[in-house]
């Protein structure tokens, strides 16, 4: 039997995440939270973004992290092409198509919007060593010319974009919750890295966060969930996916 999502699905995956989003993302935007965060940071460092160009910071978390999500993206892309040859595989092909997907355009779009956000990183402000005075997010106007377009966060985006692992497996996983772990410790790993670099705020990887599982949730409905074929040996989740 195939996948049908019930009203339980969308309070689950979609009710309930938008108002938790809404609710954090609405604090940081009237609270100091994000300075507050930022100033430990750079306190830590000896007042200065010392970890800018740190070889963990930069070149592990930045640089390898990056390619590391491009090298994921390419196999999976390989594994989907694959399908069209080795029948034993075939049934994969739809959710690994959608996670492909999934992973190249919501990261796309979030770059995208940086481009024409005017939001600074921490490090271009007056507070931080830079030129730029601090305002809360959605008090920048959209493609205003200020110190950089650093919001949504692009690089976290590349983790957090693996939460559609999830949503791949979801109609025939057993224990489908597992499969949020990679974007989740991914994601944070490279939130963090970029934090203390002084390339972003929390509210920039929270932001980044919802975008990316809203996103995913709106592209696997876009590929149509109810009509993948089950792959032989996997669970039948027929009811609503619970997880």
């Amino acid at each position: 039997m195939a996948f049908h999502p019930t009203a339980g699905f969308w309070v689950r995956h979609l009710v309930i995440p938008l108002l938790c989003a809404a609710i954090v993302l609405s604090m940081l935007e009237q609270t100091s939270f994000d300075l507050w965060l930022a100033d430990r940071w750079y306190a830590l460092e000896g007042g200065a973004w010392a970890w800018r160009n740190h070889w963990l910071t930069y070149d592990i978390i930045h640089h390898r992290g990056k390619q590391m999500v491009i090298g994921f993206g390419l196999l999976i892309l390989l594994v989907t092409g694959l399908t069209f040859r080795v029948d034993r595989i075939a049934h994969w092909r739809m959710p690994l198509a959608y996670l492909f997907c999934s992973m190249a355009v919501v990261p796309a779009l979030i770059a995208w919007s940086k481009h024409y956000s005017g939001v600074p990183c921490p490090w271009h402000l007056e507070r931080y060593g830079g030129t730029e005075v601090y305002r809360h997010n959605l008090e920048y106007a959209v493609g205003a010319a200020q110190g950089g377009h650093c919001f949504p966060a692009g690089h976290a985006s590349g983790g957090f974009a693996l939460l559609a692992l999830y949503f791949a497996v979801l109609p025939f996983a057993r224990k489908p919750l597992i499969a949020l772990i990679p974007g989740l410790v991914v994601g944070t790993v490279f939130a963090l890295g970029q934090q203390a670099r002084g390339a972003h705020f929390i509210s920039h990887d929270l932001w980044t966060l919802s975008l990316c599982w809203f996103g995913a949730l709106a592209l696997f409905f876009a590929f149509r969930p109810w009509r993948w074929p089950r792959p032989a040996g996997t669970h039948d989740t027929t009811r609503d996916a619970r997880p």
